[in-house]
């Protein structure tokens, strides 16, 4: 069954004292390049023709998990994740997603679904979207003393023929009616529409409104120009719009839809970023709420003003993958991630190569200088990153190899879709990789892994990496899209959404038929910093044999004396299997289990060794 998951979570770390090996993939897939061609972005007006699949049912929940809504529309960006959840002052929360309901797979209802978090707990599921018209892909912010903002764009079945975005604003977040104002193009933009929008709020109060948008087609000698419009009045009076000079003709031939996204401001601070394999990886950024800009480039494409139709590559570009984010942190730093990728144009056309077994999460800050290497197309390649100092993540090696065949979003690699935030010296990641064990028979799912560093980034700081979807009710789900908050909360906890499906893939990609998606959202976890925990999965092994059909084993190691005991669970959650080995002494400690009394199919073991449990997956012959 399809489903996506809205999840809010309370994160905290521990730096461990071992490393996180890669997970072994086949050798001879890492040099295996896919043919694709470039995609046209959706903007929701399309009309959808996939099926709806009537059977689909809401999932289960993992533990202290609320529902926030329901949706069939599963793609919530073509790119870079938009802004999309506020962690405020006082402990209360807001969160959009794009939202469509209803039996008519061409979603004419579809808009912003909201939620809002009092402190306590999550409003009700909502039934309707915020916007009068049919809109889509919304960000969202906080806004004046104590009010919010989202911003959306319009989709087909409107009165606004010429497209443009919707505002929505209220002057007391979660409470009352919105007030709606509609924004139009540049009036001289030949009715070519704006769509895919950003918004962010700066200044003591979140007076000024901002925002990035792309005409959704050519302008100004760029194919899909990125303008910017700014509002000190809630949105009532707008800048003149503008083409920031350092991303203009002049320098790019144009960008496509969602390759940026804001960081959450600070104060008079404000910063995007926008990435991509066939541009610079540029940041922009403002100290004084968007009056000047300065631009930075982290990574200079080895192909300046790339062109479809004329730029053949020489080599395979390693470059950031269509996902990275931008944070700032409390000095007014800027911090960045983007997922790794490689690339080759060898012909002239939209078609193109990629690596889909690349693999790694890239992190940078304004005190690393630009990647570079003698030959560029390689500035990025594994041997020119260090570990726990630029490359902080990848596909962790637990013990279980992957499956045969790899699902790929576009030419996303197998750790895909960062985002990142800081807040109090720390820095804090998360991202979605394959993760070897869960698999649906075909495909291995993707988690939601976090990391943390608990001193602004620096060098050999990061703590272990931690796959955020252990809990059962997500062993069969595909997670993806994870968006954080821009600060943490009074106990150094960072709070996150992201979405949760069935099926890899999405519907509206073609991957599979429409579904029912629940949105959750997961209340606050232990506050403060965890307690370093007695086993993780490098102290619990893999049972052998695997798959078994007699005898198996699985070894514990225990770094200090803990109760232990072992359960097997089939599909269903159903224990059929315990042992209890009481308090035992650190060291090595060994459970034997006999499949030979249950069913043929896939079961779960969990070891406990006091207050911490690890989970795995085993096969029954």
């Amino acid at each position: 069954m399809k489903k996506i998951l809205l999840s809010a979570l309370i994160l905290s770390f521990v730096t461990l004292g071992f490393a996180q090996k890669h997970s072994n993939f086949p050798k001879e897939k890492v040099n295996v390049a896919v043919k694709a061609t470039v995609q046209a972005p959706l903007t929701g007006a399309e009309v959808i023709q996939m099926p709806v699949n009537p059977n689909s049912t809401a999932p289960l929940a993992s533990k202290d998990e609320l529902q926030a809504g329901t949706t069939k529309y599963d793609l919530q960006s073509n790119s870079l994740l938009g802004n999309r959840v506020w962690l405020y002052d006082d402990g209360t929360a807001g969160a959009v997603w794009t939202m469509g309901l209803g039996d008519d797979t061409g979603f004419p209802g579809r808009g912003t679904g909201y939620n809002y978090f009092d402190g306590t707990a999550w409003g009700p599921a909502p039934t309707a979207r915020i916007e009068d018209d049919r809109c889509g892909w919304p960000s969202y912010a906080a806004w004046g003393e104590n009010g919010e903002v989202a911003v959306s764009h319009l989709a087909g079945q409107s009165i606004y023929t010429d497209g443009g975005l919707m505002l929505n604003k209220r002057e007391e977040k979660g409470v009352g009616d919105w007030t709606e104002i509609y924004i139009p193009g540049p009036a001289d933009m030949g009715g070519t529409g704006i769509t895919w929008p950003r918004v962010m709020t700066s200044g003591e109060n979140h007076e000024y409104i901002h925002i990035i948008v792309p005409a959704a087609d050519t302008y100004a000698d760029q194919d899909v120009p990125l303008f910017y419009i700014r509002s000190n009045d809630g949105g009532e009076t707008w800048t003149d719009w503008t083409i920031l000079e350092d991303i203009n003709s002049d320098y790019y031939m144009g960008f496509s839809a969602d390759d940026y996204t804001w960081a959450e401001s600070r104060g008079s601070t404000i910063a995007f970023t926008i990435a991509s394999s066939w541009h610079d990886w540029i940041i922009m950024k403002s100290t004084d709420n968007g009056e000047n800009w300065e631009k930075i480039i982290p990574w200079e494409h080895p192909y300046p003003m790339f062109d479809w139709n004329t730029t053949i590559t020489t080599d395979t570009i390693w470059a950031p993958a269509g996902s990275a984010d931008i944070a700032i942190d409390e000095n007014g730093m800027v911090h960045a991630v983007c997922a790794l990728t490689r690339v080759a144009h060898t012909e002239v056309g939209t078609s193109y190569s990629y690596w889909p077994y690349t693999d790694g999460i890239i992190y940078w800050d304004e005190t690393m200088p630009p990647f570079t290497a003698t030959n560029q197309h390689r500035a990025l390649a594994y041997e020119n990153l260090t570990e726990d100092v630029n490359y902080i993540g990848w596909v962790v090696d637990n013990g279980t190899p992957l499956m045969e065949e790899l699902h790929t979003y576009r030419e996303q690699g197998m750790s895909s879709f960062p985002n990142i935030t800081c807040d109090n010296g720390q820095v804090v990641v998360v991202w979605s990789s394959v993760t070897p064990g869960y698999d649906n028979g075909q495909f291995n799912f993707r988690h939601i892994w976090t990391r943390r560093s608990y001193d602004h980034g620096m060098a050999n700081t990061w703590g272990e990496m931690k796959d955020m979807d252990t809990d059962i009710a997500h062993w069969l789900d595909e997670c993806i899209y994870p968006v954080l908050a821009g600060s943490f909360d009074a106990n150094d906890n960072a709070f996150f959404i992201y979405n949760a499906d069935a099926t890899p893939g999405t519907a509206l990609d073609g991957d599979h038929d429409y579904q029912v998606n629940t949105e959750y959202v997961l209340n606050y976890m232990p506050v403060g910093i965890e307690n370093s925990q007695l086993i993780s999965d490098a102290n619990v092994s893999q049972n052998y044999p695997n798959p078994a059909s007699g005898s198996t084993v699985v070894n514990v190691t225990l770094p200090e004396a803990a109760n232990l005991s072992f359960e097997v669970t089939n599909l269903m959650g159903q224990v059929v299997y315990t042992a209890d080995k009481g308090a035992v002494a650190s060291g090595m400690h060994t459970f034997t289990f006999d499949a030979s009394n249950i069913g043929s199919g896939v079961y779960f073991y969990t070891v406990k060794a006091g207050d911490s449990s690890v989970t795995k997956k085993m096969v029954i012959e």
